[in-house]
């Protein structure tokens, strides 16, 4: 099985630096002989020449234009590799840590995506990634602090989405990819998985691998807390205009919605408000999505919620 573990970077020479050694010890180490990518978003800091002389053994790949997440739709149908590991340039790895994903893929030819446990890197924070689907205010999100969550960490499950893990590359270009509906960002990996999900597919996480996650290095380095919390609530209409079908979501969804947006106004949430109308403007482009992503739905919406809600 041809595996790639793919790091993508926008101007993060100085995460490459620290991150990407564990990464070429967990390659060396591994059974499956990885190739070592760096998907490089148009990074102007020197990242590319920086990797070319530090790290001569890696794969670097120029990314037509910065396209943030959506970047890796063009580099999967560059490549023919079975299983594609996408990491973010802020990611640290313990040496053992790509075995016990790929295992999955071999196992059960459902698997779609694989998620690690991912800590901090304190290396004692646990940080995530068995996520759950949660219904608040008839927005589904992803949520890995749900109640219970500390006494599940040990063991291997399904999971609703990763942000950061193992995909298969086939399953991955029949579904699409990342929609650019959500760029700059947010949102993009739960809507790709609940898609995975719907289609039949499973998301597991597996606790035997490990890795360490600095968290939105580099997406905090270029946005405000607030243009993050406008863009989240925009995306999150989104999602849900876009992939939910079942009427009883949707009748949450609206009843909740007006007073969310009366809530944001009277405590002078105004970002939120913003982010509402770039979502109503977005709303040709949300139906021009569904189309396309309905022609793959196989579970409804309630039955994946039952499997990882």
């Amino acid at each position: 099985m041809n595996v790639n573990i793919v790091i993508l970077n926008y101007n993060g020479k100085q995460l490459l630096q620290e991150c990407l050694p564990s990464i070429l010890e967990a390659s060396r180490h591994s059974v499956f002989e990885p190739k070592v990518t760096v998907l490089d978003n148009r990074s102007d800091d020197g990242s590319v020449d920086f990797l070319r002389k530090e790290f001569p053994s890696v794969i670097v790949y120029l990314a037509k234009a910065n396209k943030v997440y959506c970047s890796y739709n063009e580099f999967f149908q560059s490549v023919t590799d079975d299983i594609i590991l996408i990491f973010n340039s802020d990611i640290k790895v313990d040496k053992n840590f790509l075995e016990p994903l790929v295992e999955h893929f071999i196992k059960d030819p459902q698997v779609f995506f694989v998620s690690s446990r991912m800590y901090f890197f304190d290396g004692v924070t646990y940080q995530g990634d068995k996520a759950k689907a949660t219904n608040r205010f008839g927005i589904i999100s992803a949520d890995t602090r749900f109640k219970g969550y500390r006494a599940l960490i040990e063991q291997s499950d399904y999971t609703f989405s990763a942000g950061n893990g193992a995909f298969d590359r086939k399953k991955f270009l029949e579904l699409g990819g990342f929609d650019e509906l959500y760029l700059p960002g947010r949102y993009e990996d739960v809507d790709f998985c609940f898609r995975g999900w719907k289609a039949g597919y499973k998301g597991i996480y597996e606790p035997r691998s490990i890795i360490y996650h600095k968290v939105y290095a580099i997406f905090k380095s270029v946005f405000s807390d607030k243009e993050i919390q406008k863009t989240v609530f925009r995306n999150s209409l989104l999602f849900t205009w876009k992939n939910i079908t079942d009427f009883k979501i949707l009748f949450c969804f609206y009843f909740w919605l007006i007073p969310r947006l009366i809530f944001f106004v009277l405590t002078l949430r105004f970002h939120f408000i913003k982010g509402f109308w770039q979502a109503l403007a977005r709303i040709p482009l949300a139906k021009e999505s569904k189309k396309n992503a309905e022609k793959h739905f196989r579970l409804s919406d309630r039955e994946v919620l039952r499997l990882v809600g």
